[in-house]
């Protein structure tokens, strides 16, 4: 900054010191701001100097407006560094609490994994052993209340291990290209006894290879073919249907059944964790299969929705970056 002062100082630079002096306060950009405050202070004190030292006859109003143009360059540039300076520090203070709650997930996710299960497994075990040693000794009440021990301690469990299998998904984080027609194929071999027992019709249109996480897109797959199953009406037999096209550099899939439908009502409802619109004496489940998809999709960069009408089937529609 002290060679061009001198240098302006004998030939008088006009616009162009401004320019100097913003790529110095420029090159400042990872200092403190107080260190940037001083020298845009500085340039600017040097800026003023010059056409005062140097004033003339043939010193014009153009000089000044000049210096004046500079001025503003160089607080333009200040507040520039400024506000990157404080991106940069709220990035970091943000990526400091995203690493602090990551660590706190996955504590919670050993908690649940140790500590929840060892408790339920141990009432589901005496659960078992009363119902194996006194069902029908003592009373049909005392049968009716064991019975309701041994379900609600399954049914704690099964949520217990669908929480966790939420918080595992993104964990995998070794992106690849993969072959949507391989993973059907998996999940086809997955659930064939439920596909045999239920008769159901899958019909696969020909999928393109993408890039993702291939165990997260199995389970993505997986959760909606076994859900257009499960959410059949009581005399239909489930055809599920398939396919991806391409439109402007991203594929939509579909995934169509013929099955119960979902009311318009509730369409976002039903990918919040834990949301069921049936009882679990209807339909199984825990009601964390949707909510998996959608963060699957958001790891995806993409997004997932719907096409309902109730009683006349569902197609669920999802998007990922070709």
């Amino acid at each position: 900054m002290t060679i061009v002062f001198i240098i302006d100082l004998v030939i008088p630079l006009g616009v162009a010191v401004g320019v100097l002096y913003v790529c110095c306060i420029a090159l400042l950009i990872r200092e403190r701001i107080k260190v940037t405050r001083r020298f845009s202070i500085l340039a600017t004190i040097l800026t003023v100097i010059v056409p005062i030292i140097t004033f003339n006859d043939q010193t014009t109003w153009m000089a000044f407006v000049n210096r004046g143009i500079s001025l503003l360059a160089v607080w333009i540039i200040y507040f520039i560094v400024v506000k990157h300076r404080l991106l940069d520090h709220q990035m970091k203070v943000y990526t400091s609490k995203l690493e602090i709650k990551n660590k706190e997930l996955e504590q919670f996710n050993y908690i649940a994994s140790h500590d929840l299960q060892e408790p339920l497994n141990t009432i589901n075990s005496f659960s078992s052993l009363l119902n194996k040693q006194y069902k029908g000794v003592i009373d049909e009440n005392a049968d009716k209340y064991l019975d309701f021990i041994q379900q609600a301690t399954d049914r704690m469990s099964d949520l217990v291990k669908a929480l966790l299998d939420y918080g595992r998904i993104g964990h995998n984080m070794n992106i690849e290209r993969v072959d949507c027609n391989l993973i059907l194929k998996d999940v086809r071999s997955d659930i064939d006894a439920l596909i045999s027992k239920t008769n159901t019709t899958l019909l696969i249109n020909d999928l393109p290879e993408i890039n993702g996480y291939e165990t997260e897109l199995r389970l993505l797959f997986q959760n909606l073919i076994s859900n257009a199953i499960k959410f059949q009406g009581k005399q239909s037999t489930p055809v599920i249907k398939i396919g991806a096209t391409l439109e402007t550099n991203q594929w939509i899939f579909f995934v169509k059944d013929n099955g119960i439908g979902i009311e318009k009502k509730y369409k976002d409802k039903i990918f919040a964790i834990f949301q069921r619109l049936h009882p679990a004496c209807e339909y199984e489940g825990t009601g964390i299969g949707l909510a998996h998809c959608r963060k699957i999709l958001d790891l995806h960069g993409g997004n997932i929705w719907l096409d309902s009408h109730l009683n006349q089937g569902t197609t669920f529609h999802f998007n990922i970056p070709a």
